[in-house]
């Protein structure tokens, strides 16, 4: 017998209809077959991809998308084959990402279930039969940029514009979308997007549609409430509210919002087993040109309980040495997030080496200072500038300021 998740992919490339709908676990199936007979055959393939942080936000986004676009009953692409999410990490990654468990549980699916970069062969693939649409970033960086980086189709961001991808009209022509727009949560941005096409699946269906919506609709909320701590914080738009609504519309039963979230972030804010080097990884960007390269880590947890977590100052430092070794990084910075007393609360500890790094740090708090609003941490306790190193460690007291607004930043100090 034809394996069901082959046979569906095949029955799909044939047909010039909308597939019918299938539950997410699935679609994924579905589209880890395509993905092998792209790379048996040569034949096109269409990714949708998050970024290299594959944060929460990056993965559902790749995945809602993914499914949406593959099952839009008026979707406009030429292409026929199935839109594949590709998380952006490898498979081993997948356990640094505490905080997906919850809502994969929600979605009725596993880890394994996921498509990452360990099922993916770029190799195999003739580049100019694949097509890329970006969710969470606008520029496709590393390796996959340098290969795939003129192949890309499409976006939907809510970060700063890169200038990468081609103009909307280009995106259109190859059935796509181009947005770049500011929200709490990019899945906001593509549930704002798919949401016709969404309305138009539902229609005239029964308790088997309606439970595959309660499934994605799972997914789909799931970083919008993360990203906007339950649509409480200052940088949530009317977009993150309306979709929220729209999402919780479609769940319905047995649904408490505070309950959804706080098991979601409980599970994001469980590092404690997680060695110093997994923390900094686990939701970690960098960016470079020749001779340059910079990496920001995200921690959910505050400066002290890291410092402390590695064994106080001297061993933390020797961690950060370490992963900045490994990385090849000069600057590095590492940014927390954390609740305190119900107030959010940011702090950020930059490091580097040689006159670069010193020079790095001097200029990141000229140029950044006010409108960061930072603070000295802790009376300067992981403050120090030498000959061969330098460091720095601040309070962000204008807490909207989250890696999205501190990259752009530091890239334009480098040159980046």
């Amino acid at each position: 017998m034809v394996n069901t998740a082959i046979q569906l992919t095949i029955d799909y490339e044939n047909s010039k209809m909308a597939l019918p709908r299938v539950p997410v676990s699935t679609f994924l199936s579905s589209a880890k077959a395509s993905l092998e007979i792209a790379t048996q055959k040569g034949s096109p393939v269409t990714f949708v991809i998050g970024n290299e942080s594959a944060d929460l936000d990056s993965i559902c986004s790749a995945v809602t998308l993914a499914y949406l676009r593959t099952f839009s009953p008026s979707s406009s692409s030429s292409s026929r084959t199935t839109y594949i999410p590709l998380s952006n990490l490898p498979r081993a990654d997948l356990s640094l990402r505490t905080e997906l468990q919850p809502v994969l549980s929600r979605a009725n699916l596993r880890a394994s279930d996921l498509i990452t970069l360990s099922d993916f062969s770029p190799k195999a693939l003739k580049v100019e039969n694949t097509r890329w649409v970006l969710v969470d970033h606008n520029s496709l960086r590393g390796e996959l940029g340098t290969v795939f980086g003129k192949r890309v189709v499409g976006c939907v961001d809510h970060h700063d514009e890169e200038g990468k991808v081609r103009p909307v009209e280009e995106c259109e022509r190859e059935g796509e979308m181009r947005v770049l727009k500011k929200a709490g949560s990019c899945a906001s941005l593509v549930v704002e997007w798919a949401r016709k096409s969404w309305d138009e699946m539902t229609k005239g269906g029964g308790e088997g549609q309606r439970k595959m919506d309660r499934e994605l609709a799972y997914l789909a909320l799931a970083p919008v409430l993360i990203d906007t701590y339950a649509l409480k914080s200052d940088k949530t738009t009317d977009t993150d509210r309306e979709t929220a609504s729209y999402l919780e519309g479609l769940i319905k039963e047995g649904y408490d919002r505070e309950a959804f979230f706080d098991e979601v972030m409980k599970a994001k804010e469980d590092i404690n087993d997680l060695s110093i080097r997994d923390i900094l990884r686990k939701d970690y960007k960098q960016w470079s040109k020749p001779h340059i390269v910079v990496g920001i880590s995200s921690v959910v947890k505050n400066m002290e309980w890291v410092v402390e977590k590695a064994g106080g100052k001297e061993q933390f430092l020797e961690e950060v040495k370490e992963w900045m070794k490994e990385k090849e990084l000069n600057p590095f910075l590492l940014m927390s997030a954390y609740m305190e007393e119900g107030h959010l609360k940011r702090e950020l500890f930059t490091f580097g080496t040689g006159t670069f790094g010193a020079d790095f740090i001097k200029k990141f708090e000229l140029v950044g200072g006010e409108a960061l609003g930072l603070k000295t941490w802790k009376d300067g306790s992981m403050d120090s500038v030498g000959k061969e190193e330098a460091m720095a460690c601040w309070e962000v007291t204008k807490v909207e300021n989250s890696r999205k607004q501190v990259a752009p930043l530091v890239c334009r100090i480098l040159g980046l």
